[in-house]
């Protein structure tokens, strides 16, 4: 265990001890909204926390610790009545905000149920996920939801987004956020990220580079988001990859709690669009992965060609894409090991960067205070 000169102990570098199981205190997206049926409990895992939701007599979705506090059983097992949500052992029942409603051998006036409550955090639905706050909201006043979530998700009417399928990677979040650098994409996703160009028919592999991967060298340059790998041959010639980077883009590349926004034109004629991917930890050895392409639309026009691209060029590249970050990220081992075998360079800098907000956020919510989210981040980058 390391000692750095704060004194804080970290299991390794910039992680210290409990960061491994997640950032406490932020708006998490914990399921995609067609996930939770009206009428059934829906159990799950996140932070190391088994969560049990429902939806309520108005299908309003909400969240409690999946234990009933009277002999331990999981809540998940039992049934929804009324809105609320009834243990299957005992059948005692419990309200959203988790106050125990009901004992079956108690009056409905038992003071004995004012004494009985199971954990809730605030819950939402908006723009296709189920949110919940997880965290203290007694220490930490929960945010407006709204105010610190990607602008586009609450402008329906200017933008359009496309939810991809939940993942799941056996790896730490932290190890997973850490592939989200700007230029890894040159050379890990150097096919399967390359585009058509307008017009041609992309297929479902894309289009290849012609270089041989043996040609391929790669410039980083600065820009408003950070560093980024550009591809180019051994002569320095640009190669088409299917980024195209534009030095004049808004925002920040990570957002807290676990946000990384990449802004992409796949290639000159194109429509840009922003990827958002939240990666966030059921435990400390599997992560939890959402992500939506999100297309400026102001027009019936715009969201039918917002479409065809996301159908014919973006969907497809990004399944691969996702494949790959997955892969590598499985296979660099655990936190510790991930950390404790690497030799960084002078791109790396954003990673740092990114890890010591992360370090700085968890420790000031342990100290009691929160980092809260730059809304000037939050604003759709191009």
């Amino acid at each position: 265990m390391d000692v750095p000169g704060d004194g804080t102990a970290e299991i390794v570098n910039d992680v210290p001890v409990g960061l491994e199981k997640g950032l406490p205190n932020y708006w998490y997206p914990v399921l995609q909204a067609e996930e939770l049926k009206t009428g059934k409990p829906y159990s799950f895992r996140v932070m190391d926390q088994d969560l049990v939701a429902w939806r309520d007599a108005n299908d309003h979705p909400r969240i409690v610790v999946d234990r009933c506090p009277h002999r331990n059983a999981k809540l998940s097992l039992g049934h929804v009545l009324e809105g609320d949500l009834q243990c299957p052992l005992h059948g005692i029942r419990y309200n959203h905000q988790g106050q125990c409603v009901r004992i079956p051998w108690e009056p409905d006036t038992s003071s004995v149920l004012g004494k009985i409550k199971v954990t809730a955090y605030p819950t939402r639905e908006l723009g296709g996920y189920i949110w919940a706050y997880l965290g203290d909201e007694n220490r930490f006043p929960v945010p407006h939801l709204e105010d610190e979530l990607p602008e586009e998700l609450s402008n329906g009417e200017k933008f359009i987004w496309y939810r991809l399928p939940t993942d799941y990677w056996k790896t730490n979040w932290l190890v997973a956020i850490d592939g989200g650098d700007a230029y890894h994409a040159v050379m890990l996703h150097a096919n399967s990220q390359a585009a058509p160009k307008k017009g041609e028919t992309a297929g479902r592999a894309g289009k290849k580079n012609n270089v041989p991967m043996e040609d391929r060298r790669m410039e980083i340059v600065k820009t408003d988001h950070g560093a980024r790998g550009i591809g180019v041959d051994a002569l320095g010639n640009p190669i088409n990859h299917g980024h195209l980077t534009n030095e004049k883009m808004l925002g920040d590349r990570f957002i807290l709690p676990c946000i990384t926004s990449n802004p992409i034109r796949p290639v000159p004629g194109e429509a840009p669009y922003t990827s958002r991917l939240w990666q966030y930890p059921i435990d400390e050895e599997l992560t939890r992965v959402e992500r939506y392409l999100c297309f400026r639309a102001n027009s019936d026009e715009e969201r039918a060609e917002s479409l065809r691209l996301f159908e014919d060029v973006t969907l497809p590249r990004l399944q691969k894409i996702g494949e790959e970050d997955k892969m590598v990220a499985e296979l660099q081992g655990d936190l510790i090991s991930a950390r404790s075998n690497e030799t960084l360079f002078s791109p790396d800098a954003d990673t740092v960067q990114v890890r010591r907000l992360i370090r700085k956020a968890f420790l000031s919510s342990r100290d009691g205070q929160r980092v809260d989210v730059e809304s000037s981040s939050l604003v759709f980058p191009i």
